[in-house]
């Protein structure tokens, strides 16, 4: 069948809906709704690191602006990591990523070179860009080897991804092609990355590794439900949900649905995965409940107006 362009469906979700739906995610999962407060100090050490490793001068200051957001990230999804300055690079690599996004919308090229420039280990074309290729080697070297490796390739893999999506952006896509947005998804969202955050080094790989697919899921799944209502309050129709509904020909809570069932069937499988493994247990059911408290504490989310 020859490929065709997708068209979003007409159908705008209840607010009421979309409430049910993140809801039912986190019932099932067994994760409160609750907000968690930002530590000023951990965002001042964020800041004293990135001007130590020289991310930040008197003459160029853009990188602080995106500091909050990855601390918020490291503080909640992460706080039960017990060596702070791992807290602290998750906090700068979120940071960047951020960044990243943003910098893509204005200056396509610098972001393309990315991958090869850091491959070659020349330098970047802003500072920022070069902190992002600083903060990728060292966390490569504060993880177990092969937990390093696949952090690198998931990050480069993340910038590759803004890549695609711009030469795709005007891709006809076949309506049988529904797993696309899941791999354009899997690709964009360093989900491995953050996966294997969660695990302290100290745990062998072997403890969690079998985990890593349906954590991929979860975290992807969960940053999809939890992000659906500012996007459809903010007019966006350019994300995973709108394109799966489209794809598959339902409406959009539909796939909403769909992505919570799924989300839900991992996190289980999970914490049966796990469950000889106390350690890996416990530090998934930290990260778990951090992760939602991160989507409910950045305001961008706007989460606390479905009233849960």
């Amino acid at each position: 069948m020859s490929p065709a362009r997708i068209k979003t469906l007409p159908d705008v979700p209840e607010c009421s809906d979309i409430r049910d739906c993140v809801a039912d995610f986190l019932s099932r999962c067994k994760i409160g709704y609750k907000h968690a407060p930002i530590d000023p100090s951990f965002l001042e050490c964020c800041y004293r690191e990135a001007k130590s490793r020289g991310y930040v001068t008197e003459d160029e200051q853009l990188f602080l602006q995106f500091l909050p957001g990855g601390a918020a990230m490291a503080l909640t999804g992460y706080a039960h990591l017990p060596d702070m300055s791992i807290r602290v690079s998750i906090a700068l690599y979120t940071a960047c990523g951020i960044y990243l996004d943003d910098k893509f919308k204005t200056d396509v090229d610098a972001v393309a070179k990315f991958n090869e420039r850091f491959i070659r280990g020349t330098p970047q074309e802003d500072r920022v860009l070069d902190a992002f290729a600083d903060i990728i080697l060292d966390i490569l070297h504060r993880f177990p080897r092969v937990s390093g490796n696949m952090i690198v390739s998931s990050t480069l893999n993340a910038v590759n991804a803004l890549l695609l999506e711009y030469e795709t952006r005007n891709m006809k896509v076949s309506n049988n092609a529904d797993g696309y947005p899941t791999f354009s998804r899997i690709m964009s969202g360093a989900s491995e990355s953050y996966a294997l955050f969660v695990f302290p080094h100290t745990i062998p790989v072997e403890d969690y590794i079998q985990a890593l697919p349906e954590l991929m899921i979860f975290i992807n799944n969960g940053n999809d439900i939890l992000s659906f209502f500012k996007e459809e309050a903010d007019g966006e129709s350019v994300n995973r949900i709108s394109l799966l509904a489209a794809c598959r020909g339902s409406t959009k809570v539909e796939a909403l649905r769909c992505l919570v069932n799924e989300a839900v069937t991992a996190n289980d499988k999970i914490l049966k995965i796990l469950e000889p493994h106390r350690d890996s247990c416990n530090a998934y059911g930290r990260f778990s409940s951090g992760f939602i408290e991160f989507h409910v504490t950045l305001k961008r989310y706007r989460l606390d107006e479905l009233e849960l």
